[in-house]
């Protein structure tokens, strides 16, 4: 029951979502900003001090008495080695004892160089050492305590242990986590319209077809809804009589795209239907028609050839018996009156939001293809007499069951799944009007002048179109002519490529004779 309960109200409550999950963004970013207003106040600490210890140089003094040391205590080593013969020479002890004096002297004044050498002349170079700064007579720096001031610094705690650090990548988060549900949703909702749909069709089209569905593969096949994409759906039909195939697609809303979505909740568009059926050659005679909406048939002349080229009054014309929204484009008056016969304009006007165009037309070639090179001549396109239809996914504005307050979505689907059903009885009953319908003699003369008139034009302008491009080719070649004329060293090669070239163009120029041998 609740799942029910959260299909009926999917809509709604999926764009308060948005609402929501917006709302909590925007005071998750303010809550952030008041709590971190100074990042790098966890670095700040009154207690932490950084000192700098810079080494002494060794003093003087204590160098020379370690020296001296060591000399003595080669000097009672010496002695104590001579004890075992007093007699030897005591010139030699003098000499030695002279030649260790020499030594520490010269040690003393090494030391007092290097000492000099050691005392910083820039203040700037040593960070903490003051020039000025006494010394004791054991060579440590003066203090207090009589001890080196050694302070350990406090390391700060690393920065990304909070959570309040994440809030750029929490906002990543969110948006992926919606743009994924709203893409299962949307997607849901488009194949569950799709499917439905197609259940609710599919009796009625297999009472007037012998194929309904075909996949397109070696074996024919039925019952098959080919998925296009995530919002377009396509069903192919055939076997019949006075037609030779229909083709229905479903461009539905995409509602898989969060982009799109919110797009559509700002201005609001219908899904649609559009149903193309190819009659046979013998089956229409030669004229267009169109009748719908000012907005849609002008998109209509832009974007198809036979519309433009057939029909001259391109803003349209009023019918009287037609809701103020549609307008008419014709090619020939009588058309219009034999098509739009009352029945027909009865049930347009009953049925005014769930239609956008009809368009039926013998020189059908699709829309305009892209002029993407213009000196390659557009070969004739191929036509063929087509009947479109373009109906919106809409429930209608009679059913007395939509104008209730308590109406939900799945009677709203119910609603525009009959609508449809009518909709497609109508394709079936302009199928037979339009196969029973002929032309009269000033109709039919009318109408091979205008196709004669349109065929003269594109025989014209594809002329036209070789032309250009063959002076197009004329010129490049004459171009690169000049080009390895300019390029040839040779001022005598030269002169006789320019000859041959002069004497080309002469004999083009030149009309063709025939010479007949009389015997």
């Amino acid at each position: 029951m609740f799942l029910s309960f959260l299909r009926s109200q999917l809509d709604i409550p999926l764009y308060c979502l948005w609402l929501v999950v917006t709302l909590l963004l925007c005071n998750l970013n303010s809550v952030c900003k008041a709590e971190i207003d100074n990042e790098f106040a966890e670095f700040e600490d009154p207690d932490d001090s950084f000192t700098i210890d810079i080494s002494e140089p060794v003093p003087v003094q204590s160098i020379r008495q370690q020296k001296s040391e060591n000399v003595d205590k080669n000097i009672s080593d010496s002695n104590a080695y001579d004890d075992s013969g007093v007699n030897q020479d005591n010139s030699a002890m003098h000499a030695s004892k002279s030649l260790s004096a020499n030594k520490i002297v010269s040690t003393d004044s090494e030391l007092e160089v290097e000492l000099e050498d050691l005392k910083p002349d820039d203040d700037e170079e040593f960070e903490g050492l003051s020039p000025h700064q006494p010394v004791s007579s054991n060579g440590d720096k003066a203090n207090k305590g009589g001890k080196r001031n050694l302070i350990i610094a406090k390391v700060p705690h690393h920065l990304t242990r909070s959570w309040d650090n994440f809030h750029l990548e929490i906002l990543f988060i969110l948006a992926l986590l919606v743009y994924m549900l709203n893409f299962a949703i949307g997607r849901s909702k488009n194949t569950q319209l799709a499917n439905t749909w197609f259940a609710a069709h599919q009796p009625l089209l297999e009472a007037n077809f012998a194929v309904v569905g075909d996949d397109g593969q070696a074996e024919p096949g039925t019952g098959t809804l080919m998925k296009e994409s995530e919002h377009l759906y396509s069903l192919w039909c055939t076997g019949t009589v006075h037609c030779d195939a229909m083709l229905i697609e479903l461009r539905l809303v995409r509602r898989q795209c969060l982009f799109f979505a919110i797009a559509h909740w700002i201005r609001p568009i219908h899904d649609s239907i559009v149903v193309k059926v190819i009659m046979d050659d013998n089956e229409m005679d030669g004229w267009v028609m169109s009748v719908g909406r000012k907005r849609c048939l002008q998109a209509l002349v832009k974007d198809h050839q036979d519309l433009a080229v057939y029909c001259p009054d391109k803003r349209g014309q009023r019918f009287q018996h037609l809701p103020e929204s549609f307008i008419v484009l014709n090619e020939i008056p009588e058309v219009v009156l034999a098509i739009l016969n009352p029945p027909v304009c009865k049930f347009l006007c009953e049925h005014e939001d769930s239609i956008d165009y009809l368009f039926f037309s013998d020189q059908y070639s699709g829309p305009k293809p892209p002029q993407e090179d213009t000196n390659v001549p557009a070969k004739p396109p191929v036509t063929q007499k087509a009947l479109i239809f373009s109906f919106r996914y809409v429930p209608t504005t009679k059913s007395k069951s939509s104008s209730t307050p308590t109406a939900n979505d799945e009677t709203i689907s119910q609603q525009n799944i009959e609508s449809s059903t009518a909709l497609f009885h109508f394709i079936f009953y302009i199928i037979e009007k339009v196969r029973r319908f002929r032309l009269s003699k000033e109709g039919k003369s009318k109408s091979e002048k205008n196709r004669q008139r349109a065929h003269d034009s594109r025989i014209k302008s594809m002329h036209s179109q070789r032309q250009e491009a063959a002076q197009n080719r004329r010129g490049e070649r004459m171009r690169a002519v000049k080009e390895r004329i300019m390029a040839e060293d040779d001022p005598e090669k030269a002169r006789k490529l320019e000859e041959k070239e002069q004497r080309k163009e002469k004999a083009k120029k030149m009309p063709k004779m025939k010479m007949l041998k009389m015997k």
